[in-house]
């Protein structure tokens, strides 16, 4: 197809290529009609950076409603696996292991075990993330998905983890390719497009059709000199400026106009021979590309028959060939193709497709042979029995490849299926239980609920019941539905002692409980998990319910006894591979660490929990959450900086969408603190959406409060302050740990009730205490403020200590003692300007004026900054893994930040240093004894 017109397009092209190789995030969705030419354009952008860039691409055939499994991601890992060898592939994956990619490439061999199907595809995800950020660093990057509006559902998610997690990895160029006017008003791929388009780094392109003269120029170069204008004004009419029509009308000058274009993409056959007209409607049949093994065996043609056979309709333009395989030049001859023979040669067809695949899978192009041969058998509709046994086979084909949305459509024909040809090996109550697990593995939630409660009308064994009512369970918490809770109950009440399910749905309820919180109930069932566990020899589900059961009782006080069994039950997951169990331990860890205001060690636990994560390839998956741990700690500790970059990155990877709340809560704490008030608002604004929208517990609820009542009252909006800390204590939400924060907030605010609940409320561990003793000093004990403030100092808590000195100058004062005012405020004033807490600065610059108090903070000197350059503890961090040899990326790794982020430290660190290079950076840091 000769190429006009797209001077713009391309452009837009190179733009978006340049900004991918500066290092920013780069996506293009590109869309247009059919034949408008966007593999035309993509063509001719790719030859302007050949050799330059690293170019994978896929498309999705159609095969089928629902696509093939992972299609163009199949394709490109192949495509690159074939360039740079199995040694090569392999360097560029974690560990140089094949991990999860042996599932979509068998020639690195499939992995040992399954696991969980939500960590294991999430972990597939990550791998594939990684190879594309290595390559990206090696060259320039360009990934290509086309022909997206016939995508899997697998592929949709890979798509959007790619872009979603785009902008906090390494650059590339990512395009995406679909046809507009095939996205009626339900097509699947209509939300996440528009989804997509809301990031930032996201162009969405239109091709439209050419103009009068852009027809004029494409003529010219079709026909090889100037065209008549009969035939200019003809081809236009017709073609109304699609290049395909303009390219398949520009010899038929003359000719009688065809009844539709339909007609017009099929004429070219009319020239071709009888049996080369038999072989591409078979192969229409197939699909947009069949392989010639496939065709070979399909039409029953010797291999040099079939070659003879296909050589005019290449040479006709209507095929392509690329290493074995077949392809229509546009899909839409493949459509017209297809719909062109007649429906009982196309049910036979099918039948010999579905065949060929089953006797030897090795057909499939893209390895999918009992997807593909379950399609067919459904497309040929006859011989329900033999459809019914290749879905089977299909859905643990995809099973096996994580393509968990697959499994559940292969499993719902199953079930259509059944009555007119039920399974002789299996009972549907089985397939039912498979569909509820695919469809939770694929987050089709609403669906899973319609398949338990399909079950449980026909269930009356209780432990199977119990099972599915347990994740029926989960499934409403997820949803935001009521009677997760009691479903949990009910389910644990069902489970037989002895069924090896019981401890799992133990340690659900426990863990629900746990979180909500009610405590001793929680803890009882936290026992008997463990108990059941032991009995059943469970070793898995024995380290959840330890860490289930320790968790609850360091929550309680009994925190250093404890601690030695969460480390046990850590060293256990690992022992037996346990992922889950392990992130689950070290989460629990951090978090009974920070309730006892150990917030160092929590800061360790949770940065024990990220490595964990990215070696188990979760960074990206299971890292935001315990990043969300790190960061509060690191608030905590008045390291803010430090705590606003993990925050930042866990936004970037686009967590769930409470966990994207908490995060928000916490990036808005800080925010409030320095004194972006707007920008708290807007946080405080989205998580009270998010966590009153389904089911919310006291930590997000009540941190989510305190905040707001700090930002109301910084608002000079009091009155509105108080109701939120009345909402809360009649919420039902009793944690002491989170409760005693609002309590304090509601100190100064008329709050009926405050005083009664606070003289109730439990108060366990130091930053309880402190909590306490802060509620007290403002309700009637002024002179308490020294001991609150000490008590804070004693915790490490230097912005809550702050606040207290401020009003213990300011008691102080009123008291006459000038100089205890004076050193309470001096203190105050150096920690809110190493914090950078300007409104609290400001507030003590005002008591200073109006009590005529001197401060003697700013421009003092520090010895111990200029022997450290002035390095910041976050470049003190940076700092130790350069000088271990740590490329960026290694060390935006460690930390949990971005790369263009530790990049901007390191250069930092050089500056600060004084140094050029990095080798002078780590001899620099030996040499002043800086590591």
């Amino acid at each position: 197809m000769v190429f006009v017109g797209r001077d713009a397009e391309l452009a837009a092209l190179a733009e978006a290529y340049a900004h991918a190789r500066e290092g920013s995030a780069s996506t293009v969705l590109l869309g247009g009609e059919a034949g408008v030419g966007k593999t035309r354009l993509l063509a001719e952008f790719a030859a302007s950076s050949a050799g330059e860039a690293w170019l994978l691409s896929g498309d999705c055939p159609q095969v089928g409603e629902n696509g093939l499994a992972f299609a163009p991601f199949t394709a490109m890992l192949r495509h690159l696996l074939r360039k740079i060898g199995t040694e090569g592939f392999l360097r560029l994956l974690p560990r140089g292991e094949p991990g999860e990619l042996g599932r979509l490439l068998p020639l690195l061999g499939r992995p040992a075990g399954d696991g969980d199907p939500a960590l294991t595809q999430a972990r597939l995800f990550e791998e594939i993330l990684t190879l594309f950020e290595n390559l990206a660093e090696d060259r320039p990057l360009v990934i290509v998905a086309e022909d997206v509006h016939w995508s899997d559902r697998s592929s949709r998610e890979l798509l959007d983890f790619l872009i979603r997690n785009q902008q906090a990895a390494a650059a590339f160029l990512l395009v995406v390719t679909y046809r507009s006017d095939h996205l009626h008003r339900t097509h699947p791929l209509r939300p996440v497009l528009a989804e997509w388009d809301r990031r930032p780094w996201t162009t969405r392109m239109e091709l439209g059709r050419l103009g009068r003269g852009e027809v004029v120029r494409q003529l010219r170069g079709l026909l090889g000199g100037e065209p008549a204008p009969a035939v200019i004004e003809d081809v236009f009419r017709r073609s109304e400026g699609n290049p395909l029509f303009v390219e398949a009308l520009s010899d038929r000058a003359g000719a009688p106009v065809p009844a539709s274009i339909r007609d017009l993409l099929i004429t070219p056959l009319d020239r071709l021979p009888q049996e080369t007209r038999q072989v591409v409607h078979a192969m229409a049949v197939g699909g947009a590309q069949v392989g010639h093994a496939l065709l070979h065996t399909v039409t029953g043609l010797d291999d040099a028959r079939l070659t003879d056979a296909l050589r005019p309709a290449v040479s006709a333009n209507l095929l392509l060939i690329e290493e074995e395989v077949y392809a229509f030049r546009h899909a839409l001859v493949q459509e017209v193709l297809y719909d062109d023979v007649l429906p009982a040669e196309r049910g036979r067809l099918h039948v010999r497709y579905a065949e060929a695949l089953e006797r030897d899978p090795e057909l499939a192009p893209l390895g999918r042979a009992a997807y593909e041969s379950a399609l067919h058998w459904h497309a040929a509709k006859r011989h329900p029995s033999k459809t019914l046994a290749a879905a089977r086979r299909a859905a643990a084909d995809a099973a096996a490849s994580l393509a968990h949305a697959e499994q559940l459509h292969m499993l719902l024909r199953v079930l259509e299926l059944w009555e007119e040809a039920p399974d002789p090996a299996t009972s549907k109550a089985d397939v039912l239980d498979e569909a509820v697990r695919a469809a939770i593995a694929a987050g089709e939630n609403a669906t899973a609920v319609q398949l338990v409660e399909t079950a449980l009308s026909a269930e009356s064994d209780p432990a199977r019941a119990g099972w599915l009512i347990a994740h029926r369970g989960e499934l409403r918490h997820l949803l935001g539905m009521p009677g997760d809770l009691d479903d949990l109950r009910e389910a644990a009440r069902l489970t037989p002692c002895e069924h090896p399910a019981r401890a799992t749905v133990l340690n659900l309820l426990a863990n629900r409980l746990l979180t909500v919180p009610l405590e001793a109930e929680g803890r009882v069932a936290a026992r008997e998990a463990l108990k059941t566990a032991q009995a059943a020899g469970d070793a898995k589900a024995e380290v959840i319910a330890t860490v289930n059961l320790t968790y609850a009782q360091a929550r309680a006080g009994d925190l250093d006894t404890q601690l030695p069994h969460l480390i046990e039950a850590q060293a256990t997951a690992r022992r037996i591979g346990d992922q889950g169990g392990l992130l689950h331990a070290y989460r629990c860890e951090a978090d009974v660490l920070q309730g006892a205001g150990r917030y160092a060690e929590a800061a360790e636990a949770a940065r024990r929990g990220l490595t964990a994560a990215t070696r188990s390839g979760l960074a990206r998956t299971a890292g935001p959450i315990h990043a969300g741990n790190l960061a509060e700690a690191l608030i905590a500790l008045g390291r803010w900086e430090e705590a606003a970059e993990i925050v930042e990155h866990a936004l970037r990877v686009t967590p769930t969408p409470s966990l994207r709340a908490y995060l928000m809560v916490l990036a808005g704490s800080i925010g409030l603190a320095r004194g972006d008030l707007a920008g708290a608002e807007s946080a405080a604004a989205h998580a009270r959406e998010v966590f009153t929208r389904g089911t919310s517990y006291a930590q997000d609820h009540l941190l989510l409060v305190r905040m707001e009542v700090d930002l109301r009252r910084a608002q000079g909006r009091t009155a509105d302050a108080a109701p939120l800390v009345e909402e809360a204590l009649i919420s039902g939400r009793t944690s002491p740990r989170y409760l005693w924060p609002v309590i304090e907030a509601g100190a100064p605010l008329p709050v009926p009730g405050l005083p009664e609940t606070a003289a109730a409320l439990p108060v366990i561990g130091p930053v309880q205490e402190a909590h306490r003793l802060a509620f007290t000093a403002e309700t009637g004990q002024p002179d308490l403020w020294p001991r609150v403030a000490a008590a804070w100092a004693d915790l490490r808590q230097p912005y809550p200590q702050a606040l207290a000195l401020l009003r213990a100058a300011e008691h102080a004062a009123e008291t006459g003692d000038r100089s205890a005012a004076s050193s309470h405020l001096t203190d105050a004033a150096r920690e809110a300007d190493r914090l950078g807490a300007e409104p609290l600065r400001a507030r003590i610059e005002r008591l200073a004026r109006l009590a005529r108090i001197p401060l003697a903070v700013q421009g003092e000197t520090d010895p111990a900054g200029e022997r450290d350059f002035g390095l910041t503890p976050r470049e003190r961090d940076v700092l130790r893994l350069l000088a271990d040899g740590r490329t960026n990326r290694q060390i935006a790794e460690e930390l949990f930040i971005s790369v263009k982020t530790a990049g901007a430290h390191v250069s930092n660190i050089l500056a600060k240093l004084g140094v050029r290079s990095r080798v002078q950076a780590a001899t620099a840091a030996h040499r002043h004894e800086l590591i």
